[in-house]
């Protein structure tokens, strides 16, 4: 990846903080399209099926906007045509995400309240695991250096500094790729400091920019597993800001087509 050193012994100076952020600094794109298949599996073996299409564009700031996301569902055919969206800013905006949902039936976009986030189609998977989260939000701290086969990873600890209902974490515990600050693996705790799920992490390289081809989380409580494969991944098509807009969410994924 252009601008990213090898991993070296300057590496071994970098504090946990300045691993963190450049494992959220990596290049997303500007904007990206893909269609995301979620296979959730119960603790009984029990699984589910759910398709979404997924619009992404990324703002850096212009209006206090950090990025826009706009999510059609597609399967289940009961879900077909619902659509949600999230703006969001940038951290000194001091500004919460503002969250949108369309449920064809009742054919009205309705703005939702702030902090009502929750688990993609009810799986162990929440929206903003997905998002870069600003350092100064944490306390890092360095855990150790460690090899997984040929590979060599950052361990890093990031604690809140406050306490925040919107976030359900105590701890996350994050093992980044010395080559390439990629995150591959990452604990999450609950608010109760106990293990609550595990979440890997593969990795695709489209021109300069990385983006998730496959993720797996499994909650250790519960015994549930979701698993998330991205296909049909374009980045840097140069998405209208029209598309972000609830006009767009009443329209439909067909409309894009």
């Amino acid at each position: 990846m252009a601008g990213v050193p090898a991993a070296g012994a300057a590496d071994t100076e970098l504090s946990a903080t300045e691993v963190f952020t450049r494992s959220q600094s990596v290049n997303p794109g500007r904007d990206q399209q893909s269609t995301l298949t979620l296979l959730i599996t119960d603790a009984d073996g029990n699984t589910r099926k759910a398709v979404i299409k997924r619009y992404w564009k990324r703002y850096n700031g212009q209006e206090n906007v950090e990025s826009k996301v706009l999510l059609f569902h597609e399967y289940p055919p009961e879900q077909r045509g619902t659509a949600f969206m999230v703006w969001t800013y940038i951290p000194k905006s001091g500004l919460p995400s503002d969250q949108w949902l369309y449920i064809p039936i009742l054919r009205k976009v309705n703005k939702l309240p702030e902090q009502m986030e929750g688990n993609i189609q009810g799986s162990d998977l929440r929206g903003s695991d997905m998002d870069p989260r600003p350092a100064n939000l944490d306390t890092h701290t360095m855990l150790r250096r460690e090899t997984i086969g040929t590979g060599h990873y950052y361990v890093v600890e990031s604690k809140p500094k406050n306490a925040d209902t919107g976030y359900p974490y105590s701890k996350v515990v994050r093992w980044i790729a010395a080559e390439n600050f990629l995150i591959d693996k990452v604990d999450y705790y609950d608010t109760q400091e106990r293990l609550l799920k595990k979440q890997t992490i593969s990795w695709s390289q489209m021109g300069d920019a990385w983006v998730w081809r496959k993720v797996v989380i499994a909650n250790v409580q519960t015994g549930s597993k979701t698993t998330l494969n991205l296909s049909e991944v374009q980045v840097d098509q140069g998405l209208r800001d029209s598309l972000f807009t609830e006009r767009m969410m009443q329209h439909g994924a067909e409309a894009l087509r």
